[in-house]
């Protein structure tokens, strides 16, 4: 079976980064909030995309 590796278009990367900019702007407040740590944060962030992209 021939497998197939995909490429984001230019505006598919764009929406990616903004996403990502979004995603450690909320990381980091939620650091400054409370005390969760990274490891907190790494849990929380692989749950919620297995639970809505698996």
């Amino acid at each position: 079976m021939e497998s197939f590796k995909w490429e984001p278009t230019k505006q598919e990367r764009e929406v990616m980064e903004a996403v990502w900019l979004q995603i450690k702007a909320a990381c980091a407040k939620l650091k400054e909030e409370t005390n969760a740590q990274d490891s907190h944060i790494r849990r929380m962030l692989i749950e919620m995309s297995e639970r809505y992209y698996s």
